[in-house]
């Protein structure tokens, strides 16, 4: 079983422009999902990226945002990234608005391919798609996808933070953990939480038979 990702996947499936795609955000209770695309044309990465590059979740916050400044600064590397806030998540479903993020992070570039990190499935248009259980170990155009989606709501969710500090949206990212749910508990939802998710809901109902 692989322990690195590497360009095996991208040299099967053939092509310069492959693209690979992951998201961040899929579990939290709060703030957006944020999908990224990631095309390393010509499979040319520096020493420094192929020995770093990996699944996010197994690379340190720090070294996470010291990737993404060379990433996105490497002429090498072309990249998409879709938001879709909370709002639409409640609106559409937690599965279409994954859809509409994976279309809208690489439609622009017209890929021929995409390889997508889980066993999700999605058509994207003109596109032959290859879902990749645990891709972000296996691929560095995935991996590199997952880097750059994790940063980009880390950011968003530090933002967050600034407007409503009481929840510790800067420690947690939005997921269900103790010291959220106690300052849920004590605050009720905010503007950011999905009101569709059934923690949420069964708050957001509560607060309104309190003040009715």
């Amino acid at each position: 079983m692989k322990t690195k990702p590497d360009f095996e996947f991208e040299k099967i499936y053939g092509g310069k422009e492959i693209y690979g795609i992951d998201e961040a955000g899929l579990g939290p209770l709060a703030g957006p999902i944020v999908v990224a695309s990631c095309c390393i044309q010509g499979f040319q990465l520096s020493e420094e990226l192929l020995s770093s590059i990996n699944d996010s979740k197994k690379i340190s916050k720090k070294k996470r945002e010291t990737l993404f400044e060379i990433i996105t600064n490497t002429s090498s590397i072309k990249y998409g990234i879709s938001i879709v806030e909370n709002t639409i998540i409640d609106e559409i479903g937690l599965s279409a608005s994954w859809k509409r993020g994976v279309i809208e992070s690489v439609i622009e570039f017209n890929p021929e391919i995409c390889l997508i990190d889980g066993s999700r499935r999605v058509e994207i248009p003109n596109c032959k798609t290859i879902s990749i259980v645990k891709g972000d170990q296996k691929s560095y155009s995935i991996a590199t996808a997952s880097i750059i989606a994790k940063v980009t709501r880390d950011r968003i969710m530090r933002k967050i933070h600034e407007e409503f500090p009481e929840y510790g949206f800067d420690k947690h990212v939005g997921y269900g953990t103790k010291l959220h749910m106690e300052m849920l508990m004590q605050y009720g939802p905010c503007k950011y939480h999905r009101k569709s998710y059934a923690p949420i809901r069964l708050l957001t109902n509560s607060f309104l038979k309190y003040f009715k």
